[in-house]
Order: structure tokens, then sequence, then C-alpha cells
């Protein structure tokens, strides 16, 4: 990102990137760039986030518009987003009727609640449809009939479906992981929600502060990117006047978010209110590097961070168990079966299938990896 941010043409595209999308999320016309925008560079940039359907909102209502082949492509990819969000509505109708049908309780999380407060439905990529259910088995069965197949079951929180062409299903067990300092908070979230028979929804406030909770987990981990800011400034804009401040306020700081919700609304605000692109820090810088979902890289050098050099190699050979149980579903069930695991894990790690990537993660730990992911 440092090499992005010191090339001045790179950052020019940035900063007209950010004011295209400030200018489809506040429904305004864009302004016409004074310099020659690289429609490449940004092109690619806002594919890594995840919003290259809604900077076209903007693009179309420019004089000055990318060459027709960049243009065309960048046409096709807000079309498939229309044609993915009405599929993922229609889908989701499908699988809560299923649900409704069967008896399963189950609660939606995450997605069309933030894609509501966009200008429409579509401006906001989702990559997957999540839902929280209380029988897990009896819900991938029900979906299994619906078409969709097994892609990641008994792994970590949640069990993973597809549907061609991109329908991606995520049955949460959980909401958090067992060694997440979120996952006792969470245990009871279906406690908690409005119930509607089957069906359980969070309040407006528990639905924004889980949000939060899982923008707080990316950020931390491995970076989160442009459209995280976007979602919080518009949450904050539409949302919270209806919210109980008290109450919304009062969970963050159980949760210990308060501030880091603070400082992101801040950034919020300076990019898509104030429409302030001229310095960015590091925070900034972060975001901007991340992509949609972080990088790896990040992960990693954030994990070693926040354990130290000689103590995140030994987490990283013998992690425990709370991670294990996640990995690993006959350690859930027998966690005497522990060291068995820990062995099999070793062996796994130094097979040709994972082999690059121990070697990818030894690189950034001894500071020899590139600058790019």
């Amino acid at each position: 990102m440092k090499d992005m941010i010191s090339n001045k043409n790179n950052l020019n595209d940035i900063r007209f990137t950010l004011s295209l999308v400030s200018a489809v999320i506040n429904e305004k016309k864009p302004e016409e760039p004074d310099f020659e925008p690289d429609w490449g560079f940004i092109f690619q940039f806002t594919k890594s986030h995840h919003i290259d359907n809604t900077v076209f909102y903007a693009i179309e209502r420019l004089k000055n518009k990318p060459d027709t082949q960049i243009y065309k492509s960048w046409m096709e990819a807000r079309n498939k987003c229309v044609h993915r969000t009405i599929v993922q509505h229609q889908e989701f109708s499908l699988i809560c009727s299923a649900f409704d049908k069967n008896g399963i309780e189950y609660m939606p999380v995450k997605g069309f609640a933030v894609s509501e407060m966009y200008p429409a439905d579509d401006v906001r990529f989702m990559s997957d449809l999540d839902i929280m259910v209380k029988d897990a088995a009896k819900a991938g069965t029900v979906v299994t009939e619906l078409g969709y197949a097994a892609d990641r079951i008994n792994y970590m929180y949640d069990d993973s479906y597809i549907k061609r062409p991109f329908m991606h299903l995520e049955l949460h067990r959980e909401l958090f992981r067992i060694y997440s300092s979120f996952y006792n908070y969470y245990r009871d979230v279906f406690e908690r929600a409005e119930k509607h028979g089957t069906r359980y929804n969070m309040t407006r406030e528990d639905s924004y502060i889980y949000v939060l909770a899982h923008l707080y987990k990316h950020y931390h981990e491995s970076g989160t990117g442009i459209r995280s800011v976007c979602d919080v400034y518009l949450l904050n804009k539409k949302l919270m006047p209806e919210l109980n401040r008290e109450y919304f306020y009062g969970e963050l700081k159980k949760l210990g978010i308060d501030i880091f919700y603070d400082e992101f609304s801040v950034l919020a605000d300076k990019w898509f209110k104030n429409e302030d692109f001229e310095d960015f820090d590091d925070a900034e810088e972060y975001i901007l590097d991340s992509g949609t979902y972080g990088k790896t890289k990040n992960k990693i050098v954030n994990r070693q961070n926040d354990l130290g050099k000689k103590y995140f190699y030994l987490k990283r050979i013998f992690p425990p168990l709370s991670y294990m149980k996640d990995i690993f579903y006959p350690v859930r069930k027998c966690p005497v079966l522990l060291p068995i695991f820990y062995i099999y894990r070793i062996i796994r790690l130094i097979s040709p299938k994972y082999r690059k990537k121990v070697e990818y993660e030894l690189k950034v730990i001894n500071n020899k990896e590139s600058v790019s992911d």
C-alpha cells in the first residue's frame, strides 16, 4: 500500500474512486475528474473491494467514461450483480418458506439488513446468504432438497452449501468461533431475538451491534475494505436515529468495541460526509490496501504482533483446544482425541496441499515476503 499511496497517479485514482462511491451512496451526481484517470487501475481496485458494481452507477453518469472494453466489462459486472441480487432474494424466500414448513427455527444475519440502507439492493455486493439455525443437520437436509450441495460441513461455526451458478449459503451453528472473545455474548442470541413463528429477527440495535462485532473481527484479524466504511456510514445515517442509543452503546462497551465504533464512524464521516480524501493515516491505508475481506499477510502479521514471535510459533504448532474443536469435529465431540489430532494436523501441514501456505507464512514472519499479497 505504501507504494500505491506514494504513486501520485494511483493516489489520485484512489481519491477519485472514493468520490464516485460517495456520489452513489449519497445519491448525487458525480463530479468529473480534473485529471486523466487510469480506468484499468480503478476497475481492478474496485473489484478487489467488491465495489465495482457500486462505482459503475457513478461512471455511467460521467461525460469522461472509460474506453469501450473497460466500460463493457464494468457494465457486465454491474448487470451480473443485479442478476445475483434478484436470485439471492428469490432463494432466500424459498429457503425461509422451506424452513417454516419443516419447523426449523432460524434467524437471518448480516446481508439484507445492511443492503437495505443503500439506494438499491444491488448497489451493495452480497457474496453469500448467512442464516443462523438451531438444527443445522435438519436445515442441511432441507436446503439439499432445494438443490444445494454441501461444500463444508461441521467445520468451525457454520456449514457451507453451494448452488450454481453463484449461490453460497452459510448455515450458522454459532455466530463466532469458540475462542472468540464474542463467543459467549452470542451463545444466547436466539433468546434475545424477536420471534415470529419459526423465524427469529434481531432487534435493530442488535443487528447493527452484530455488524460491528463482525467488522471488528475482520479488521483486527486480516483487514476490511471500503465497503465496510460505506456500511457504517449508511447505518449511522439511516438507522442510528431510530435506535435506543443507551442500549446500543452499553452493549458495545460490554463487547469492548465502543472505541472502535467511534473511531470507525469518524473515518466514515471523513470520507462520505465531508468527502475528505486528502491525507490518509495508517488506519485508512490499511483499509484501502485490505480489499473486501482483508489479506492473509495482515492476518499473519497481526497474530504475530499480538502473541510475540516465539509464542506465535508455539500457538501455530499447538493451537488451543477451542481452536482444535472448531477445525476438527471429532475433537469437538471427544476432547481426549486432541493429541492425536495435533499429530494429524502437523502431518497435514507438511503435505503438498498445505506446504505453500506454510512457506508463505514463514516468509511473512521473517519479513521476506514482498509487499503485494
